[in-house]
């Protein structure tokens, strides 16, 4: 359900705007409305957004480290100072790493000639010699170039011959080979300095180390300074001003339910204020207030978008389908276990942000147990095959009607996809009729009508009900159904041109309604891949266990951990996913939905 939210306009004195600024923070109420500019072209502003981005690339950093922060830690430290020392410590590293690289490439291109020393190449230098380095080919090394060239064969690597040549100071060597120029320094210095290197970048992350067990939390407490700072500069100076700069214009909504307080506090102010409902035009932010079961998947929704303010929360309408499609993709009561006993496990052993997801994540295990009860299948074995209990009688029944478990699964996909979709167009009625009125819901309605009216019919014809009473509700249906999706689908235009765009929405409702129910298949698709990875490692574990009494149960029980562990990950993965496509594409579409929200984010102190 979607907040109903009030809109506040404020006129304050100019000298009085930060104080009353700084109390409206301290309510925690008010999102304020944001205006195009903002103030961003201030420099004092641009200054604490660049702080506040250095600070959290610091954190995001940090965060990856394995140290635990300790407790208390932050105390009394200077966190300006641990974030300039930070990133000093940064660029040391990656002056280090790029030094690394350097070095690295200097033993590459040295290895092939061993540890000489520069030193001696300078003595023989000295002494009217000089040494040339070459490699070649080795099918291209010519057996009288040592003669012709005074070359030495260095070393041979691959099919690389690497080479010198000793001649007389100035005297030209034009072999065919590619000269080589090396770094000027020996192998042994050259490894020596990167051991140097590679020890300091340990040092550096052993800094690292500690910077996250000691300063994550005065970074946190920089990082909240900071935001609350920059939140009340960019209020005060995106606020638009009047009576020649006196007066400020401060604009912002409140939830309803906590308007009558607000009010209160107001009037202790003595500042000058406006309320009312927003218009709908308007970019007005959204609150969700839902119950328990629906809060689980607010997460799910927010992948996709928010609902903008003018139409329906769908979180209540699509949670319960999307609980019980997760549990039809993944379809094992194994896996649903497991999944029930970690979701559950974890809510109270988790930071408080992924409590949310841990509840969630143990519902949807027991739905997936509900259905692996139906389908029959407890990590990878089918209980309708092992004839175990009632399963063996459920089988025999349907095997004698010439059916199997799967046959029934197929059909009880396409009925929920069937059921789905047609909710969804009544929500749809609902939620054109909430923002623009009946009038406009007159088009779906008469969809809704011929499609739902036209099952019924169906099915008094199959019940036997008496033809005449079966015509006219026939006749009804028609009637009704053609005139508000043919005639009346728009009130803005005339009835010819709705019966000309009436005809275009035939076309597309036929295709589009039947390519949706078919889109719901991979529920029972994607339960059946599950359920025939987990026969698969149910077999490999059987098939390749040695014929030894112990050994034979040690790899048994490895195999099954590892092929139901990998099981597990992939099915669910699916099972998330798969229903999440039918909501926001089956679903959404049928119901409307237009989304583009604005999150409610009340202005208020992020630390004391």
């Amino acid at each position: 359900m979607i907040i109903r939210m009030k809109k506040y306009t404020f006129l304050v004195y100019h000298r009085e705007y930060e104080t009353f600024l700084d109390a409206v923070r301290e309510r925690g109420l008010l999102h304020v409305k944001e205006r195009k500019g903002g103030g961003m072209d201030d420099a004092a502003l641009r200054e604490k957004m660049q702080l506040l981005k250095r600070v959290s690339d610091a954190m995001r950093f940090l965060h990856t480290r394995e140290a635990q922060p300790l407790e208390n830690a932050g105390t009394d430290i200077d966190s300006l100072k641990v974030l300039h020392d930070f990133e000093a410590m940064r660029r040391e590293r990656e002056v280090a790493e790029q030094e690394v690289q350097s070095l690295q490439k200097d033993i590459h291109q040295l290895e092939p000639w061993g540890d000489f020393s520069w030193e001696s190449v300078d003595r023989l230098a000295e002494d009217g010699w000089e040494i040339n380095f070459f490699s070649t080919s080795s099918r291209r090394w010519e057996k009288d170039w040592p003669e012709k060239y005074n070359a030495f064969i260095i070393s041979e690597l691959g099919t690389t011959t690497y080479f010198v040549t000793v001649t007389h100071k100035g005297e030209k060597v034009e072999v065919d080979a590619d000269p080589v120029r090396l770094p000027e320094h020996s192998i042994s210095y050259v490894r020596s300095e990167l051991k140097k290197m590679e020890d300091k970048m340990a040092e550096i992350d052993a800094s690292y180390d500690q910077y996250a067990a000691s300063y994550m939390p005065a970074l946190e407490q920089l990082h909240l300074k900071v935001q609350q700072e920059f939140d009340f500069d960019k209020v005060v100076l995106s606020s638009p001003r009047s009576a020649e700069d006196k007066v400020v214009i401060l604009e912002g909504f409140i939830p309803e339910n906590a308007s009558e307080e607000f009010d209160q506090f107001l009037e202790s102010q003595g500042v000058y204020y406006e309320s009312v409902y927003p218009d709908l035009k308007e970019k007005v932010p959204v609150l969700l207030k839902n119950n328990w079961f629906t809060r689980m998947f607010e997460t799910i929704g927010d992948l996709y978008a928010l609902p903008n303010y003018k139409e329906l929360d769908l979180t209540p309408y699509y949670a319960p389908f999307y609980w019980v499609f997760f549990g039809f993709c993944l379809g094992d009561a194994g896996y649903g276990l497991v999944l029930t006993l970690i979701g559950f496990l974890m809510v109270g052993r988790v930071k408080p942000s992924m409590k949310g997801p841990m509840k969630l994540l143990g519902s949807l295990g027991l739905a997936t147990i509900i259905f692996g009860l139906i389908s029959g299948t407890v990590f990878g074995m089918s209980l309708y095959e092992m004839h175990f209990s009632f399963y063996g009688t459920l089988a025999d029944r349907m095997a004698a009607q010439g059916k199997t478990i799967n046959d029934q699964l197929f059909t009880l996909a396409l009925l929920l996809g069937a059921i789905q979709i047609i909710f969804g167009m009544f929500i749809k009625v609902a939620n054109e009729k909430h923002q623009f009125g009946w009038k406009y819901a007159f088009g779906t309605a008469g969809w809704l009508v011929l499609i739902v009216g036209g099952l019924l019919v169906y099915l008094m014809k199959y019940l036997g009900v008496n033809p005449l009473v079966t015509n006219i509700v026939m006749y009804v249906v028609l009637g009704v159904g053609f005139a508000g999706a043919f005639l009346f689908n728009n009130p803005e235009r005339n009835v010819f041109a709705n019966f000309g765009v009436g005809l275009w929405d035939a076309y597309n409702m036929v295709t589009g309604v039947m390519g949706d129910l078919l889109s719901y298949i991979r529920l029972f698709a994607l339960g059946v891949s599950s359920a025939i990875l987990g026969y698969v490692f149910n077999s490999l574990a059987m098939q390749l266990s040695p014929d030894i009494p112990v050994l034979k149960i040690v790899v048994m029980i490895i195999i099954l951990l590892i092929g139901h562990g990998i099981t597990i990950f992939m099915s669910t993965l699916g099972a998330f996913v798969h229903p999440m496509r039918l909501t926001f594409v089956e679903f959404y579409k049928n119901s409307g939905f237009a989304g583009g929200g604005l999150r409610y984010t009340p202005f208020k102190k992020k630390i004391s």
